[in-house]
C-alpha cells in the first residue's frame, strides 16, 4: 500500500463520481446479444478498491444452450478490476477460477490484492463465476431440498457435516434441479468457453489474456480450441488437462510431489547423507504410525498416519501458511519412523520465522552491520503496523461515508426485527421451521402476501404486529430488497451443498465414464507399489457415489488433447497436491507456442506462493513472444534441516 494508492481510494470516497469508463456497462453493456446489468459487489471487494471506479460488479445474460439464443438464459456474475495504470494496456487479463464451480466472486480482495496485483500494473483484471458456480448457480439451485435441510448446512461451520448426511441430500437435489427449466446438459466446459467469448465481448474487450487456475487450466484449453478469437496469450498453473483421468488419479499427485521431495535430498550433498534411502525411511514412517500411533501426550494429540498426512500434504500446500515446512519433512519422516516426534511437535507449533533475527544472525556480519539490519528490519515492521492503521482507518471511512450516503430502508429493519424476535424463540423446532421457511422466501415472487404469511406463522404478540406494520410500511422496492435479503442469507449455508453439486455438475457429467471407481482402484494399485502407505485411500470414492445420481453427458472429444498455436505458458508447483507437477508438460505437447516451467516450493497454483512464477507470468503477459528471464526459478532452493540442527522454537 503506498501513499499514492492511499491518497487515491480517499480521493475516490470523498468525491463520490462513478468511472466514465464503466458508462457503456451501465448502458447495458458493447454487445446487445448478450445484455449487461451493473449491480453492486456481493461483498467487499477490498480496502483499496471503490465500487464504481476501481472495481465494477454485474451480470451479463447468456443463452443456457447457445444453439437455442432465444431460450432459456443464464445470469453470469462477474466482476472488473481497473488497471493501476494510467495508460493500460488493452487487452485486460481475465482470470478463470477453478473448481469447477468454485467461484471467485466472493474472494474479490485477494484476486485484486494479492494474486493478481503486478498484473493490474499494467490491464485491467476481469473474473466472473462460471455457470452453475457460486453466485452464477442460481439456475441449477434445489432451493426446496436445500431450504428443508437449512438447520443442519448452518451447523457446518461448527461442526462437520458428515459424508453420509451430504450423501444423503444430493440425489434429491438433482432431482428437484431435473425437474425445473435447467437442462443440466448445458452445463459444460464447452459452454463455459462459449461464456467467456460472450463475456469478453459483452465487456468491450475484443482482445484478452487469460490466466486459468485448476478447472480453469482445463477451461482455458478449451477457450483455445472452442472460441480462440480474440485471445493474445494464456497463462495455465495448476494444470489439469482433458486428456488427463483426474479422477481416477486422485492420488497421484499426492506420490509426485513426495518423489519430488526423494531427488531433492537426493541432490543435495549433506541431505543425501543424513537420510540416505529416504523413499524408504518414508514408507517407514507412515507403516510404523499405521501400526503403533504416537499417543497423545508431551501436550500435543495423537500423531497417526492421518496426522502426517494432513502436514505433509495439506498444511505444506496452504498458500496462507508460509511456514517453510519442506526442509524438515526428511528429519520428520526420519525421526517418526523411530517413534519419536519431536521435529514434528516442533513445526506443528511453529510460528512463521523471525527474519530480522535469522538476517541479522547472518555469518561473517560486524557488529555495527548487524545492527543496521536490526534497525533497517525493524523500520520495516514498524510500516506494516502502520499500514494495519492506515487499513483500518480506510474501512472505516469507507462505512463511515457510505452509512451518510445510505439511510437504512425498511427492508433493513424488517430484516433486523425479525432477527431480534427469532433470538427470542426458545423452541428449538419452532426456529428450525421458521429459518427453513425463511430460506423459502427466495423461490416465492416478491410480494407483501407471501411476507404476511410467513410473519403470521412463526411469530406472536408484539413481535408479529411490529413486522407486520414494517411489511405495511414498505414500497415495492423495500419488498424486493426484503426478499433479496432471504437469498443472500440463505445462500450463505446453501453455499455448503450447492459447492459440491456445482463441482459435480460438471465432473460427474463430463469426466465420467473416463474415469471410474475402478480405474480409480486400479491406480491406487499401482500407486502402492512404491508408497504402500496410499492403500489408506482405497475407500475414498465418494466422488462416484455422488455422480451415481447424475446423468451421464460424456464429449467424444473431450480427451482430444488441446492443439493451438496461441502463446501459452504453464506453471507446475513441485509440490502440488491437486494436479500433478507432471501435467504441464502433458498439456503443451500440442500447443506449438507452449511454455512449460515446474516451481519448487509452489503448490496447487503457484502465482499464490512463489513470487518468482508471479514475475515470470507478468513478463510473459506483456510480451508473449519474448524470450523469459527465468533464472529465479533456480534460485528457489530448500534448506534441508539435518539431525543435529536446532528445532523451531528451540533456544
Amino acid at each position: 500500500m503506498t501513499p499514492n494508492q492511499i491518497f487515491a481510494v480517499v480521493a475516490a470516497l470523498v468525491a463520490g463520481h462513478s468511472n466514465a469508463d464503466f458508462d457503456h456497462l451501465r448502458a447495458g453493456g458493447y454487445d446487445n446479444r448478450y445484455p449487461v446489468a451493473v449491480e453492486s459487489c456481493e461483498l467487499p471487494p477490498g480496502t483499496l478498491e471503490v465500487e464504481g471506479q476501481t472495481v465494477l460488479c454485474g451480470t451479463v445474460s447468456v443463452p443456457e444452450d447457445y444453439a437455442k439464443p432465444k431460450g432459456r438464459r443464464v445470469a453470469l456474475e462477474f466482476a472488473i478490476l481497473k488497471s493501476l495504470s494510467r495508460s493500460p494496456a488493452p487487452d485486460p487479463l481475465l482470470y478463470l477460477h477453478g473448481g469447477p464451480g468454485g467461484g471467485t466472486l466472493q474472494m474479490l480482495g485477494p484476486v485484486g490484492d494479492l494474486l493478481f496485483a503486478n498484473h493490474r500494473r499494467t490491464r485491467d483484471v476481469v473474473t466472473f463465476d462460471q455457470r452453475a458456480a457460486a453466485l452464477s448457480s442460481r439456475n441449477v439451485a434445489c432451493f426446496k431440498g436445500m431450504a428443508k435441510h437449512i438447520v443442519e448446512l448452518a451447523k457446518v461451520t461448527l461442526d462437520k457435516l458428515p459424508k453420509s448426511a451430504m450423501n444423503e441430500m444430493i440425489d434429491p437435489c438433482v432431482k428437484e434441479i431435473e425437474a425445473s427449466d435447467a437442462d443440466l446438459s448445458a452445463y459444460n466446459t464447452e459452454n463455459n468457453a462459449h461464456d467467456v467469448r460472450a463475456l469478453m465481448s459483452a465487456l468491450g474487450y475484443p482482445d484478452y489474456n487469460i490466466y486459468g487456475i485448476s478447472y480453469g487450466t482445463r477451461l482455458t484449453l478449451e477457450v483455445l480450441r472452442t472460441e480462440p478469437e480474440g485471445v493474445r496469450s494464456a497463462v495455465i498453473d495448476g494444470i489439469a488437462p482433458t486428456t488427463v483421468k483426474l479422477y481416477n488419479d486422485l492420488v497421484g499427485p499426492y506420490v509426485d510431489t513426495l518423489d519430488a521431495l526423494v531427488d531433492q535430498c537426493a541432490a543435495d550433498e549433506h541431505c543425501n547423507a543424513a537420510y540416505p534411502d529416504l523413499r524408504a525411511t518414508i514408507n517407514a514412517a507412515f507403516m510404523k504410525l499405521a501400526k503403533e500411533p504416537i499417543a497423545a501426550a508431551r501436550g500435543r494429540p495423537e500423531i497417526g498416519m492421518m496426522q502426517l498426512v494432513q502436514l505433509v500434504f495439506e498444511d505444506r500446500n496452504n498458500w496462507r501458511d508460509q511456514r517453510d515446512i519442506t526442509g524438515y519433512l526428511p528429519r520428520i519422516f526420519t525421526e517418526l519412523a523411530q517413534g519419536k516426534a519431536d521435529t514434528f511437535d516442533a513445526v506443528q507449533t511453529s510460528a512463521p520465522p523471525d527474519r530480522i533475527k535469522a538476517l541479522s544472525e547472518t555469518k561473517g556480519l560486524t557488529e555495527d552491520e548487524r545492527a543496521l539490519i536490526r534497525v533497517v528490519l525493524e523500520s520495516a515492521k514498524g510500516m506494516g503496523d502502520v499500514q494495519k492503521g492506515v487499513t483500518a482507518a480506510l474501512e472505516r471511512l469507507k462505512r463511515d461515508l457510505g452509512d451518510a450516503r445510505q439511510v437504512t430502508s425498511i427492508a433493513e429493519a424488517f430484516e433486523a426485527r425479525s432477527n431480534q424476535a427469532l433470538a427470542a424463540i426458545s423452541d428449538k423446532d419452532a426456529r428450525a421451521a421458521l429459518v427453513r421457511d425463511y430460506a423459502m422466501l427466495q423461490t416465492m415472487t416478491p410480494g407483501r402476501k407471501p411476507l404476511i404469511a410467513w410473519v403470521s406463522a412463526h411469530f406472536e404478540g408484539a413481535d408479529r404486529d411490529a413486522l407486520l406494520e414494517l411489511i405495511a410500511a414498505m414500497s415495492d422496492a423495500d419488498i424486493v430488497r426484503t426478499f433479496d435479503i432471504a437469498r443472500s442469507e440463505a445462500t450463505k449455508y446453501e453455499s455448503v451443498l450447492g459447492g459440491v453439486i456445482n463441482q459435480a455438475i460438471y465432473a460427474c457429467q463430463e469426466d465420467v465414464p473416463y474415469n471410474t471407481e475402478a480405474g480409480f482402484q486400479a491406480r491406487i494399485t499401482e500407486l502402492a507399489k512404491r508408497y504402500p502407505f496410499v492403500e489408506a485411500f482405497r475407500g475414498e470414492t465418494g466422488f462416484f457415489k455422488t455422480c451415481k445420481s447424475f446423468a451421464k453427458h460424456p464429449r467424444p472429444d473431450f480427451q482430444t488433447p488441446v492443439v493451438s498455436d496461441i502463446p501459452v505458458l504453464a506453471l507446475n508447483g513441485l509440490r502440488d497436491v491437486q494436479t500433478s507437477w507432471h501435467w504441464g508438460a502433458v498439456a503443451v505437447k500440442t500447443l506449438k507456442n507452449g511454455r512449460n516451467y515446474v516451481i519448487p516450493e509452489a503448490g496447487h497454483a503457484s502465482i499464490a506462493y512463489q513470487p518468482c512464477a508471479n514475475d515470470i507470468s507478468v513478463a510473459f503477459i506483456n510480451d508473449p513472444a519474448a524470450k523469459l528471464d527465468t533464472s529465479c526459478i533456480g534460485r528457489i532452493k530448500v534448506k534441508f534441516v539435518l539431525p543435529d540442527d536446532p528445532l523451531p522454537g528451540a533456544k
